[in-house]
């Protein structure tokens, strides 16, 4: 389904612009009556991290799914991923053309669209936010453009100096970057980056009403927003403890969930009115920061091989997941484009141990730091039980998510000695984008961690082909070298296990979680409360 949504709405199919060279045909979604006053009702939710206030800000994009839960409520794209459309549901723009040539796209912005502060969204606010957008992927985009231009009071050209085939995919993926999420200049200008990341103002169904930094955010719903809100009022607030998430939904004080660990999933399953959401999302994988250091145990391939080797994926998923996730061969998520599929490793403890004598640890070795994605530490736990039975010894570093996050776009300099990260994620549209993010030398949040020469010199030949022929051989020969080569160790694709009570309107749990591109619960104008 997801597939072939993509090829018939994906107006940049590679197929499509490469070969055939159509103009794109323009996509229109009429425009819906405001409906906010009608809205009624309050929906909590109980956030699984703390909060970072950058997620506030689409200039600061992560690069990750993290942003999508803040930015889909407080601010609105000119295109984005929502519910099955992966990257193409016309937003702020009522429609959308790309180029033949696929040298340039054009936008049309809905008419009387407002920012929170009843300024109107003007084609200046669309050629600020992307000419200064400084988040994840800046690097490409800056690269790729040669001007934005005005064309009149509604529309907005992008130009680029060559065919940018992936643009569309690109610029509309939520969770890979952010120069399409429209902000205002003005009121950008006047407060500063830091001032608006306290008091962001946004075009979004919902507006700021009230932040605790890294606890609580409060909002309202926008009266003004082009799509009906159904829910007055919607709060998230930052709850690590997963037994205290538990106990918010038991006692009605949390609406919504996120991460419902292994241990607590039949408990709250059996909660009254209670929806268990399975949601199959990201990949978890092993990182080795500096393993090309010949120094550092990981530089030897037996050894990467024999961390795979030591891992209990299956029982990895049924303790942490309750079975809900997927053993899966590959890091990179199978519905995505030109994703390979690979068979599910295997574990084989005593032939781990051999490979590590051949490489020389017999008595295996100290790993300094074994590092999960927070707030997932019970994962990291698991990985370090496993991994002492080969005689490879860890201790487990937590962390804030924001910290987390900034210390992987911060290099190798900020992951020192010999360490391990468990880390999880899940992008959509197409492998490229899991490659440039999480692999790639230089790479947003990969910067100088990995970085292996000859597959991103076959990265950069990928990027260049207009053969979509080439670049499908291209990005199959680029995940095989890294599968075989365990420059990377994948451990299962997870289910974020969410829940969701009884007040909110869920005849199945999909109609909460519809998104296909991350495991959150949005659109959030659709959600429903009962009366």
């Amino acid at each position: 389904m997801r597939r072939r949504q993509f090829e018939a709405r994906g107006v940049l199919h590679l197929v499509a612009v490469a070969l055939i060279l159509i103009a794109a045909a323009s996509t229109v979604i009429p425009l819906s009556s405001p409906a906010g006053a009608a809205a009624k009702g309050r929906i909590v939710l109980a956030w699984h991290a703390g909060f970072a206030s950058r997620w506030l800000d689409p200039q600061e994009h992560d690069g990750t799914a993290t942003p999508d839960n803040f930015f889909t409520a407080l601010h609105d794209a000119l295109i984005k991923n929502q519910g099955t459309a992966l990257y193409d549901h016309p937003a702020l723009a009522e429609r959308f053309t790309v180029a033949a040539d696929a040298k340039s796209a054009t936008f049309t912005l809905r008419k009387g669209i407002k920012f929170h502060n009843g300024e109107p969204v003007t084609p200046q606010d669309v050629k600020f936010s992307y000419e200064n957008y400084r988040g994840a992927k800046a690097d490409v985009f800056k690269k790729k453009t040669d001007r934005v231009e005005i064309l009149d009071d509604r529309t907005v050209r992008i130009v680029f100096k060559e065919p940018f085939l992936d643009f569309a995919i690109l610029f509309g993926t939520a969770n890979v970057a952010g120069p399409g999420w429209v902000v205002p200049e003005k009121y950008y200008k006047q407060v500063g980056a830091d001032g608006f990341k306290q008091k962001p103002i946004g075009a979004g169904p919902y507006k700021l009403v009230h932040h605790e930094p890294g606890v609580k955010i409060e909002m309202e719903a926008f009266d003004g927003y082009y799509r009906p809100v159904h829910v007055k009022h919607l709060v998230m607030i930052s709850v690590p403890e997963p037994a205290t998430r538990v106990a918010m939904l038991e006692r009605g004080e949390a609406d919504i969930i996120y991460f419902v660990p292994g241990e607590l999933i039949n408990k709250v399953g059996k909660l009254p009115g209670v929806v268990l959401a399975p949601v199959l999302s990201g990949s978890f994988f092993l990182e080795f920061p500096g393993f090309q250091d010949p120094k550092n145990p990981f530089h030897d391939k037996r050894v990467r091989e024999a961390v795979s080797l030591a891992i209990d994926r299956r029982a990895m998923n049924q303790a942490e997941t309750a079975g809900l996730g997927k053993p899966t061969g590959n890091w990179i998520n199978p519905d995505v484009q030109y994703a390979v599929e690979w068979p599910e490793f295997e574990r084989n403890v005593d032939k781990a141990k051999q490979l590590l004598r051949e490489a020389g640890y017999p008595n295996g070795f100290n790993v300094d730091w074994v590092t999960p994605l927070p707030s997932f530490y019970s994962r990291g736990e698991r990985v370090i039980a496993q991994l002492r039975e080969v005689g490879i010894r860890g201790r487990l570093q937590t962390m804030e998510r924001g910290i987390f996050l900034q210390r992987l776009q911060g290099g190798l300099k900020d992951w020192p000695g010999i360490q391990m990260i468990l880390h999880g994620a899940r992008i959509g549209g197409s492998w490229s984008f899991w490659y440039e993010g999480h692999f790639k030398c230089g790479g947003f949040n990969a910067r100088d961690r990995i970085c292996v020469k000859d597959l991103d010199g076959k990265f950069d030949q990928y990027e260049r082909s207009i053969n979509p022929t080439e670049r499908k051989k291209l990005a199959e020969e680029i995940q095989r070298g890294i599968l075989e080569n365990y420059y990377l160790v994948p451990v299962f694709r997870h289910a974020f296990v969410n829940a969701i009570g009884p007040r909110v309107v869920a005849h199945k749990w999909q109609d909460v979680f519809p998104t296909i591109t991350t495991g959150y619960a949005y659109p959030w104008e659709d959600l429903k409360v009962k009366d």
